[in-house]
């Protein structure tokens, strides 16, 4: 599709970025594909008059506060298909949000979901369909907790080398893809424990660091050398503690192994930055994971209710 950038003030040729983070050609005419595009003009929000897509020329005005400034201009996102445009902006925004330009990353946790390459005879189809199949860029409303894809862990360094024998006795025989799980119990069902009822010393004060109280689960998950965990969703519809599990509220913290040999993805957010703890939403969205490292993945994942 045709697309026509209308300015007060003439610019230089606008940068676009596809979903394979290729930058395609500048020509005097401006073409996009219908998929997702990164447009980079080279100005700022205030010059930009309107935008019009398509042959016919279709405005798209009322959405051109979904953008972003930055130092090398104003970055928007736009797709060759308006109906998939019109429903992506609308869906993720709110509309009193884009009646006046302002930053929406006070309010917004913008992803991208790019097209990625997972190479290896040992991962299946559908897995390299999955991380290969980008959904472009998504807004999720911070005050929209249960939404939420993940929440960053922004305290002080967690020592990793923990004793976990202690307390994580049950061995979890129905773990997805091909990982070793041992579990504080079988589900993750009430009653909670106390923080206070962990025995292991050092396993007790990182759940405190972490700002847990109360326990509802806590797994060991650990993944030998080219391993997948399949495209699946961590499914609590008919476990009593589902109440706590709303939202990003499983801990992900890496104690072994290489984290920038895991690519995991959640389904319209993208890539998962695992190489410090994070707290996932992985009851919400559909998930994949590849490891190409040479040496064991471990990963501790606890739920619970935490004072922050």
């Amino acid at each position: 599709m045709r697309v026509d950038i209308k300015t007060k003030n003439s610019i230089k040729k606008v940068t676009i970025t596809n979903l394979d983070k290729e930058i395609l050609p500048k020509f005097s005419t401006i073409f996009i594909s219908e998929t997702w595009h990164k447009v980079l003009i080279p100005c700022s929000r205030d010059n930009i008059i309107d935008i019009t897509i398509s042959e016919s020329g279709e405005s798209i005005k009322h959405c051109l506060n979904s953008g972003r400034e930055t130092e090398q201009g104003y970055e928007i996102w736009l797709h060759g298909n308006l109906a998939e445009y019109f429903s992506r902006i609308s869906e993720c925004i709110a509309q009193d949000d884009l009646l006046h330009y302002k930053d929406l990353n006070n309010k917004y946790l913008h992803t991208v979901s790019w097209n990625e390459k997972v190479e290896g005879d040992f991962i299946p189809t559908h897995v390299k369909q999955f991380f290969a199949t980008g959904e472009g860029p998504y807004w999720y409303h911070k005050d929209d907790f249960a939404n939420l894809p993940y929440v960053e862990y922004n305290g002080p360094n967690v020592d990793t080398d923990i004793n976990l024998d202690e307390d994580l006795q049950y061995t979890d025989s129905k773990f997805y893809g091909e990982g070793q799980c041992k579990s504080l119990k079988q589900q993750p069902v009430l009653p909670t424990i106390t923080t206070e009822q962990i025995k292991n010393k050092k396993l007790r004060e990182t759940m405190q660091q972490f700002g847990f109280t109360e326990i509802l689960q806590m797994q060991y998950v650990e993944l030998q050398p080219n391993s997948v965990i399949p495209v699946h969703r961590d499914d609590f519809t008919y476990e009593n503690g589902g109440h706590i599990i709303n939202g990003p509220t499983q801990l992900y913290c890496i104690l072994s192994g290489s984290s920038k040999d895991i690519k995991f993805k959640f389904k319209n957010v993208g890539l998962i930055d695992t190489s410090k703890p994070i707290f996932i939403n992985n009851r919400k969205f559909i998930h994949s994971l590849v490891y190409t490292g040479d040496k064991p993945r471990g990963v501790l994942l606890a739920y619970g209710i935490r004072s922050n």
